[in-house]
């Protein structure tokens, strides 16, 4: 069955103020399955592995757009596991992601399962110029995995101000330029020059998904 990614807005639980919730998800990022509808959330409320994340306003955010419905939504943090980063959506989807760069997907039908990206991520988070190899494994439609070998080229193209949810900051933009035999995209990060972190990307997930954006966000 094809699967088709779905962004749909819904609107957090409002919870009291002694609850000491403040500054809470107004949306959540859902994808769904193509096919027999799953049952939606209902707004306010989460499953229990969600909403615990949702209580916990200490829990870091993620803002992501699907850049080819131009659609937004929220993820929160839910692990960390040797720097790779879970980023869970409201039905249980997620992204996985290393210091801002995109190593999976999970729950968006043909997803990228799984992704080496030590070389590029040397000379982005560097600041260097330079040629990497990439490697993508991709889960297809009839459940196997193919994999991918991407020469990529990543270039410094100077600073740039950006605005975020935190406010206005100071980036250093980044461009990796890749090919392999059959496809190409070319991935933009964003790092602050004041933490050497990634706050904005424009990343690609696959034919499926196609771009995503993501921006560091605020509770």
């Amino acid at each position: 069955m094809i699967r088709h990614v779905v962004v749909t807005l819904i609107t957090a639980l409002a919870l009291t103020a002694c609850s000491g919730a403040q500054g809470l998800l107004d949306r959540g990022l859902e994808m769904v399955d193509d096919g027999p509808a799953r049952a939606k959330v209902p707004a306010g409320q989460f499953t229990p592995r969600f909403g615990a994340l949702v209580a916990d306003t200490s829990v870091p955010l993620l803002v992501v757009t699907i850049e080819n419905r131009n659609q937004s939504g929220r993820l929160l943090l839910e692990d960390t596991v040797n720097g790779v980063d879970t980023w869970l959506s409201a039905d249980m989807s997620a992204l996985i992601m290393q210091n801002g760069m995109l190593r999976g997907t999970r729950g968006v039908g043909t997803e990228l399962f799984a992704a080496d990206i030590s070389e590029p991520m040397r000379l982005i988070l560097s600041g260097k110029t330079g040629h990497s190899d990439r490697l993508h494994s991709n889960l297809t439609g009839d459940d196997r995995i193919k994999t991918r070998t991407y020469r990529c080229l990543v270039e410094n193209k100077g600073p740039d101000v950006i605005n975020l949810e935190m406010g206005r900051v100071s980036t250093r933009v980044m461009t990796e330029d890749c090919k392999s035999v059959d496809q190409s995209f070319t991935n933009t990060y964003w790092v602050s020059v004041a933490n050497g972190k990634i706050v904005q990307s424009r990343q690609w997930a696959g034919d499926e998904f196609g771009y995503i954006i993501t921006q560091a966000g605020i509770r």
